[in-house]
């Protein structure tokens, strides 16, 4: 008989948890993670505070990587049901943060639960510009019910069709939802550009497994695009855009032509890829990975796409370049403080610069969250970059 983890039980698998937590929702080091608790979950808050710990951090990092993966099993499921129940949320983490010392405390504390207050749907969320803005919501491009995009337009639209964005959310391939997070602030923000803005679902782990996902993301792009003129859009100028796990499928999108080709469709069909904060760019090479992020991810990447070589390299951006193909140009933003997000960005540039495409790799001084909240954000240099490349290409 198993025994059951409690905090009071074993001081150890406290410690590898109160680490696990700070890292969920304030290290800029963490991807997906963050998302599989629920969107937009990271802030900046407590992020030096949890990275102060130091030897400690890295002792129990060491500890998570020799662990059996039973038991790594095992405490991510009492972590995800600790959030669940709230016992991680404002409350609880504050008090838990605290036992455990300053810099913990502001760690798990501040930054883990006024992340899960943003995360859960707080009061930092953009209300809709009903004034200006039309929204259509639950638009079937398939017959499943996660097969649906909402549609945002201007209400006073301009003579000639707008380009069109379609967003796809992050949630480790398994969570989500297109109305997650801000996304009305989205659809606020390119909608005052003239950009048609459309936010995604798709089938998720573990009730799919690849390549459902990117064939759901491809039939999407190819409802968008039949469907462009209803609403203003331009059927020739459209462009992805993903976070996290969602980044990692436009990426794919962009790189393997078959998921396209199965629809009707092309690279030219795609005038441009943008990539939010991915570091799952080759599956196979995160898999060997052996750090505490990875301890997390790692059961995400399998759970959606198996351990078979072949179907981890199809489903790999980077492992999809190749010489004397012409792909859609890439603009990809990373938080510059994630090794393993940086490292494979540098790979897939380089891939792809050797193969004669065009890409923009833009390390920022963001985590997680805050990289997918700024490209909805006016003011803000992803943003700006992001209409810069759409209006570049009008």
């Amino acid at each position: 008989m198993k025994r059951p983890i409690t905090f009071a039980s074993c001081s150890f698998l406290y410690g590898i948890l109160a680490v696990c937590a700070g890292a969920f929702t304030v290290l800029p080091v963490m991807s997906q993670a963050q998302d599989v608790s629920g969107s937009d979950t990271g802030t900046s808050t407590g992020t030096d505070a949890v990275s102060g710990m130091g030897a400690g951090a890295g002792g129990m990092r060491q500890k998570w990587a020799n662990m059996s993966p039973e038991k790594r099993a095992r405490l991510q499921q009492f972590l995800q049901n600790r959030r669940n129940q709230g016992g991680l949320g404002q409350g609880g983490g504050q008090g838990q943060g605290r036992s455990q010392g300053q810099g913990l405390g502001q760690g798990l504390g501040q930054g883990l639960g006024q992340a899960q207050g943003r995360g859960r749907g707080g009061g930092s969320r953009t209300a809709l510009d009903s004034e200006h803005v039309n929204l259509k919501s639950d638009v079937a491009y398939g017959k499943d019910p996660l097969q649906k995009i909402d549609i945002y337009t201007p209400k006073v639209a301009p003579d000639k069709p707008m380009p069109i964005l379609i967003f796809f959310h992050g949630g480790g391939w398994s969570r989500g939802d297109k109305a997650q997070g801000d996304h009305a602030g989205k659809g606020n923000a390119f909608t005052a550009q003239n950009i048609v803005l459309v936010s995604g679902n798709y089938r998720l782990a573990p009730n799919v497994v690849h390549p459902k996902e990117i064939e759901d993301v491809a039939a999407a792009v190819a409802y968008v695009k039949e469907h462009a003129k209803e609403y203003g859009g331009d059927p020739d100028r459209i462009y992805i855009m993903g976070h996290s796990a969602g980044a990692h499928l436009v990426d794919l999108l962009g790189t393997n032509e078959k998921y396209l080709a199965e629809r009707g469709l092309s690279f030219k069909d795609i005038k441009g890829v943008i990539s939010l904060d991915t570091a799952s760019l080759n599956l196979s090479e995160r898999l060997e990975d052996n750090s505490l992020e990875i301890g997390l991810i790692g059961p995400m990447i399998t759970t959606a796409f198996g351990n078979d070589p072949k179907v981890l390299a199809d489903a790999s951006p980077t492992l999809n370049i190749h010489k004397g193909k012409k792909y859609p140009p890439f603009l990809m933003f990373c938080g510059e403080k994630r090794k393993s997000c940086v490292v494979q960005h540098d790979k897939f540039a380089r891939a792809m610069k050797e193969a004669g495409g065009e890409v923009i790799v833009k390390p920022v001084p963001l985590n997680h969250g805050d990289i997918n909240r700024a490209a909805g954000q006016p003011d803000s240099e992803i943003f700006k970059d992001v209409v810069t490349m759409i209006d570049g290409a009008k």
